[in-house]
């Protein structure tokens, strides 16, 4: 509704404009063109949406494991920040800008786990060979090494099963999953350490 009563005003100022250039011998010269553009551009500017002071831009970070993680957050503090040079800003720098009522989420995809997440550790499975992953298991987008001294035939049957089934982590049942990250999930280095030195336990 408002975006129309402004198309109206605008019509209705170059109107005008228009009938005042009519009045005065039907001839518009270059210079009042030009003049009523301005006239025009200085209306359209003045009527951009801006941001109402007080909003808040929330930044965040979103990590490999689908955690969301705040990393700022503050106020615009006047009333001159038009919406659309904000999210200029920050989509240049990255960021996806969802703009509502009185709060600005910015968002960006890193290519790291969260706080949480960073310092567990998981078993897997990488070309045929027991791999150890950054993060919790389900996920291997970070391989941190390969145990070129155990290839997966070399473990026990039950054992290999369970590396399939965490390779296919997110079609397994609750129950499964949850199974599975008690035994190949660890909190840290230290706790994945004391599993490998006594891995010849799984193997034939």
């Amino acid at each position: 509704m408002f975006s129309r009563l402004l198309w109206f005003s605008l019509g209705g100022v170059l109107a005008l404009i228009l009938t005042g250039a009519v009045m005065m011998g039907g001839q518009v010269f270059a210079n009042d063109t030009r003049l009523h553009m301005d006239f025009l551009r200085v209306i359209a500017q003045q009527v951009a949406p801006s941001l109402a002071q007080n909003t808040v831009i929330k930044e965040q970070n979103v990590y490999i494991c689908g955690d969301i993680e705040e990393m700022a957050r503050k106020s615009i503090d006047n009333d001159n920040v038009k919406a659309s040079d904000l999210k200029a800003k920050y989509t240049d720098l990255g960021y996806t800008v969802d703009i509502k009522k009185g709060e600005v989420i910015a968002r960006r995809k890193v290519d790291d786990f969260c706080s949480y997440h960073r310092s567990l550790r998981h078993l897997g499975i990488y070309k045929e060979k027991l791999a150890v992953f950054q993060g919790p298991i389900g996920y291997d987008q970070k391989l941190l090494k390969v145990e070129d001294a155990i290839p997966i035939q070399s473990l026990s049957a039950e054992f290999q099963v369970k590396l399939q089934q965490a390779s296919n982590f997110s079609q397994m049942t609750p129950e499964t999953q949850a199974q599975l990250r008690s035994e190949l999930e660890f909190a840290n280095e230290d706790a994945l350490n004391a599993i490998l030195e006594n891995l010849d336990e799984m193997q034939y």
